[in-house]
């Protein structure tokens, strides 16, 4: 059986549109509506291009889809019918259309996942179908709800809110804000007045915002979230998008950062007391913060954490599918990977060079090629296999350089991804030389989502990887997990001492991922990267 799962909606609330199509359980295809329609987060769509893309990838048409999995099993009654007919409009058939809770999409996209046999699930973000935050216990194949939080209460809009105040968009400059509160001062501001957690419940305060409602529409992201009083009790807000950040705003960012991870781990601590499960999964726009995971992973009463890769709300569309397999009798098959978009075969791209008059060389080992250019300091762009899903580049869409070069980090910011210079980049290492290089309790991170401490080897000598505070939101790397990218890690240490690379998503600011060969050539000919190596073609500049 064919099932479709599929996320956004009619309103710009809705963002990171996605379809995942799964077949008797197994994920076949999964894509992220951004990286074709080229507008980041493709907010207040359906996901129209991406339902094209995955029907494409399995080789089925949509007569072929049984179910049609979505959330919003609170909205209004008519929404059904709505869905049915847009799929009625736009591709002549509508399947069985079924409504789920968004907080139970996020659950089910962690959970069967993780392939865990007993765990205590945490699903958590600004708001979904009027719930903040769902506490979920699965033991013996039995999944049971214990705790659910309704909007204002949430960690999400009190990340969001500091996110705005320090001159950020909401719903899209989160990790910004992360990033940013490695450089001030985590003592500064006391923010329990305004977000506070006691005996496993979560309050905010409601004078400091404007007001939300659980069953309203969530604002848009241009409103501000608070409202006057705050301002009053903290100062302005920064307004100069440009501006640079003084040691205010930076300890702002840094004390809001303490005071999450700090109420995140009271959560987490008092329901694994309460339950006594020691394996966590976590999803929701929230669990992307990855500083506070590697607080959640390195707690002495967690075992082992899963974090989904694709937490964000894209992930909606899986857990929704997965929970229609379920209801339909079938076992989700957990993804061995995250590469699960579109993939150009050589002659597909380099039919697109020759149409594109772009002069190339044919490789025979690309990952030698491309380790030889990163240790000659070269920056250049790696576009391999099918697209990642989820918001991380994840060595097939990606910028490769030199953590080994002292200033890399600065040339890779300014000359390439033209962005803010505080904004870090993530280490890509094979997983056997992880302990060489980080301190962390999980020896296996292939996703991004864990921050990890740096020792004082990889201080010294992959320094350009690392953020201010020297830590790293790696990835490892196997064999199994990405062949090509793999190989070149080993190239790598071959030539430097080190398979580590740094690696950022391949993208300009403000934009998406690339995903086609044409949009790799436009990001290549638009920034000052050295060299691309796409398939087994290299062009140089």
């Amino acid at each position: 059986m064919y099932i479709l799962g599929i996320n956004g909606g009619f309103r710009q609330g809705y963002q990171d549109v996605s379809a995942v199509l799964i077949k008797d359980g197994e994920v076949i295809a999964a894509v992220e509506e951004e990286r074709l329609t080229r507008v980041k987060f493709s907010a207040g769509k359906l996901p129209y291009l991406s339902i094209i893309e995955v029907l494409k990838i399995a080789n089925i048409s949509i007569q072929d889809v049984s179910i049609a999995a979505f959330h919003g099993s609170t909205w209004q009654p008519d929404f059904c019918f709505k869905i049915k007919q847009y799929f009625e409009q736009h591709f002549g058939y509508a399947p069985l259309v079924k409504l789920y809770h968004h907080h139970d999409c996020h659950t089910a996209s962690t959970l069967y996942a993780s392939n865990f046999t007993n765990a205590l699930i945490f699903s958590y973000d600004g708001s979904g179908d009027g719930i903040s935050f769902l506490v979920s216990v699965w033991n013996n194949n039995i999944l049971e709800t214990i705790y659910r939080v309704e909007r204002p209460n949430s960690l999400g809009i009190y990340y969001s809110l500091i996110t705005q105040y320090c001159g950020f968009t909401r719903d899209s400059d989160e990790y910004k804000l992360m990033g940013l509160s490695s450089y001030g001062n985590r003592n500064a501001f006391d923010f329990s007045f305004l977000l506070n957690v006691q005996n496993g419940e979560i309050k905010l305060n409601q004078e400091y915002l404007i007001k939300i409602l659980p069953n309203q529409p969530s604002a848009h992201r241009d409103e501000m979230l608070f409202n006057e009083l705050f301002e009053e009790k903290l100062g302005k807000k920064r307004r100069i998008p440009k501006s640079n950040f003084d040691n205010f705003y930076k300890d702002i960012a840094a004390s809001a950062q303490q005071h999450f991870e700090d109420c995140l781990y009271k959560m987490i601590a008092y329901y694994a007391k309460k339950t006594n499960i020691s394996n966590v999964c976590l999803s929701g726009g929230s669990a992307l913060n990855c500083v506070a995971n590697q607080k959640i992973m390195n707690s002495d009463f967690i075992d082992d954490v899963y974090i989904q890769p694709a937490s964000s709300d894209a992930g909606i569309s899986l857990g929704a599918a997965w929970l229609a397999c379920i209801d339909n009798n079938i076992k989700p098959i957990a993804p061995q990977n995250t590469y699960l978009g579109t993939r150009y075969s050589n002659n597909e791209i380099e039919f697109i060079l020759k149409s594109c008059k772009i002069n190339y060389t044919t490789l025979e080992n690309p990952s030698s090629i491309a380790a030889k250019l990163i240790a000659e300091n070269k920056v250049i762009a790696w576009f391999q296999g099918s697209m990642e899903f989820g918001p991380r580049a994840l060595g097939n869409r990606s910028i490769l350089a030199n953590p080994c070069h002292p200033t890399m980090q600065k040339i890779v910011n300014e000359r390439i991804k033209l962005r803010e210079s505080f904004r870090p980049f993530c280490p890509s290492v094979l997983e056997e030389d992880i302990e060489q290089y980080f301190i962390g309790k999980k020896k296996h991170s292939p996703y991004m989502t864990i921050t990890y401490q740096a020792n004082e080897y990889a201080q010294k000598h992959i320094k350009s990887a690392l953020h201010i505070d020297n830590t790293a939101r790696i990835q490892t790397v196997t064999h199994i997990q990405n062949e090509r990218f793999y190989l070149l890690l080993l190239e790598l240490k071959k030539l430097t001492g080190h398979g580590v690379v740094l690696n950022t998503s391949f993208n300009l600011a403000h934009e998406p991922i690339v995903c086609t060969p044409r949009d790799a050539l436009a990001t290549f000919f638009s920034s000052g990267l050295d060299a691309l190596v796409i398939g087994n073609f290299l062009i140089e500049k």
